[in-house]
């Protein structure tokens, strides 16, 4: 085999993004009631039709939403404390 080494001691291990799960804070706008919602979510566009079909108990009153704001990020906790945040702030503070 020339140099000695196997195949398994040479090999690294393989970390591509495509395994890992994202977390999403996301932001959507009501415009017909001039509302906007935060939320998280690891599915961001699933659960914006989930909003649009009225599967939310607090969304399902002010359709149709439209995603105005989206985030990424790699652990579960960074965006639920990003969301948190986000739910202290004034609809005024988000004319996208």
């Amino acid at each position: 085999m020339g140099t000695g080494s196997s195949p398994v001691q040479t090999a690294k291990p393989y970390t591509s993004r495509a395994f890992f799960i994202m977390y999403y804070v996301y932001i959507l706008y009501s415009e017909g009631y001039d509302k906007y919602y935060r939320g998280y979510s690891e599915d961001p566009y699933r659960r914006l039709e989930e909003h649009n079909l009225g599967m939310s108990r607090y969304t399902s009153h002010y359709l149709p939403w439209e995603l105005v704001h989206l985030e990424s990020y790699e652990y579960k906790t960074e965006a639920l404390k990003r969301e948190k945040v986000l739910k202290k702030y004034s609809k005024y503070l988000f004319k996208f």
